[in-house]
């Protein structure tokens, strides 16, 4: 093979005035806007029946849960905080979700409006399915509620913050407790006041 002859050295610049340039162009990283803030509503139940917000606090693996039993004015009928120890944030859900359902129905109230943040607990509930450890609470919740005379949505968790409360004061406080329309301390009275009035929370800021 012949060998091949390399340049000793490179010509002066000026020769290479006749190459093509090459162009740069600037690119612009944009990240996407968030959503614009959003006003949350709580609403009240229809004459005659009875809403059940619930929700669940975890923390280090450990469960509670909370909610509260309003009529169609929105007056508090009663309110209760629940301790689980060990279990995962969906069947803490669920068990706040059945605590809310057997305290309305030892309550001697029905037809009932089940309300929960949590999307999750809801299609188990309506849809079926999940992991197998929380089959008998989900029975049991379908055999307490009347999917076809009751009724359970979602709510966002800034519409629920009454029940967050309850869920929060039962990891605190590690036991199970009721209040009633007339000991429901001042801080949860408050934000009572605030759904009745249809005064809105702001999701997204």
């Amino acid at each position: 093979m012949k060998p091949q002859n390399y340049p000793t050295s490179f010509p002066p610049f000026s020769d290479f005035s006749t190459f093509e340039p090459i162009e740069f162009f600037d690119v612009i990283i944009t990240t996407p806007s968030p959503p614009p803030p959003t006003l949350v509503f709580w609403r009240t139940p229809p004459v005659g029946s009875y809403k059940i917000n619930t929700d669940e606090c975890v923390k280090d693996g450990v469960a509670s849960g909370g909610g509260i039993i309003r009529d169609s004015s929105g007056q508090c009928i009663r309110a209760f905080f629940s301790f689980y120890g060990d279990c995962t944030i969906l069947e803490a859900e669920l068990r706040a979700i059945l605590d809310g359902i057997i305290l309305a129905q030892r309550l001697g109230l029905s037809v009932l409006w089940v309300e929960s943040d949590s999307t999750l607990a809801i299609l188990c509930i309506t849809k079926g399915g999940g992991p197998w450890h929380i089959q008998a609470t989900l029975r049991h919740i379908r055999h307490l509620l009347a999917l076809d005379r009751d009724t359970i949505t979602h709510i966002f968790r800034e519409g629920n913050q009454v029940a967050d409360l309850l869920a929060s004061e039962g990891w605190d406080r590690r036991y199970y407790y009721e209040y009633s329309s007339q000991d429901l301390p001042r801080r949860h009275r408050s934000l009572v006041q605030i759904d009745r009035f249809g005064l809105p929370t702001v999701r997204g800021l």
